[in-house]
């Protein structure tokens, strides 16, 4: 389905946004939303190839993009990442953590050891830790946003995703605390938990799950669809914006309504 996403342009007008793991899926598609509302975008990725693709391709919505590479589970990268983006665009205003390891096995909380725990944490959650520890002083200078990613997988508490689960419930707690610390900052913090079926890694899912199972899922979305990731990242953009100058601390299920009620 094609959306008409033209009333995001000029929402984020001489802002500038950094997104992490942006080099593909939903990253890459709020990179492209808050690019077309104006913004310029800081790709961030540890993939340096479709870092530099998502950047260039940014061009057509807009600016063309900064492109670098980063392992966000480094402090040190993610201080350099950050001093970069600065210097290169005079600061930072949205800071979206997407940034995510979801190519290791998901298994059950008693099949799960140490190693992918630290693979699920040290990628989203401490990825998520330095970033904003990082950002703080030019998000507080500039009255900042941040919109950190979360996951129905937590809220739901998905079987068989006990690292990831538990990670993405981190995140969206961390979410909640930075709120009320940072909103003297003038900075706000938000979480979204969503569902788009049309990323990469939930295409290769669907395809896996077979017709049936897929047919099931379908049925357990009040909308009846699967959703888009430009649906997910409209909201971003909507949270980036001062149409959301008064939510702070909040988290979205962008889910089709799939987890209502549950984003507390």
């Amino acid at each position: 389905m094609t959306r008409n996403l033209s009333f995001l342009e000029g929402s984020l007008d001489g802002q500038v946004a950094l997104v992490t793991g942006a080099g593909q899926g939903l990253g890459r598609d709020i990179a492209i939303a808050m690019t077309q509302a104006g913004a310029q975008v800081a790709v961030i990725d540890m993939n340096a190839d479709t870092a530099a693709s998502v950047a260039g391709e940014l061009s057509q919505f807009g600016a063309p993009g900064l492109a670098i590479t980063c392992d966000v589970s480094v402090r040190e990268q993610v201080d350099a990442t950050v001093d970069q983006v600065i210097s290169d665009f005079g600061g930072i205003d949205v800071l979206v953590n997407n940034a995510q390891n979801v190519r290791v096995v998901q298994r059950s909380f008693l099949e799960t050891d140490e190693a992918l725990l630290q693979a699920h944490l040290t990628s989203g959650l401490y990825g998520t830790y330095y970033f904003m520890q990082a950002a703080h002083p030019t998000l507080k200078e500039r009255g900042g946003r941040v919109i950190n990613l979360g996951s129905g997988a937590g809220v739901g508490g998905l079987k068989d995703h006990f690292a990831y689960a538990a990670t993405k419930e981190a995140i969206r707690a961390t979410t909640r605390v930075v709120a009320r610390e940072w909103g003297a900052d003038g900075i706000r913090v938000n979480a979204i938990c969503p569902a788009a079926f049309d990323t990469p890694a939930m295409k290769v899912f669907l395809e896996n799950a077979g017709q049936e199972a897929r047919d099931w899922m379908v049925t357990q979305i009040p909308v009846g669809r699967f959703g888009g990731g430009d649906e997910v990242a409209s909201v971003a953009v909507f949270l980036a914006s001062d149409a959301s100058s008064y939510i702070t601390g909040h988290t979205l299920m962008v889910d089709g309504g799939s987890n209502m009620d549950a984003g507390r």
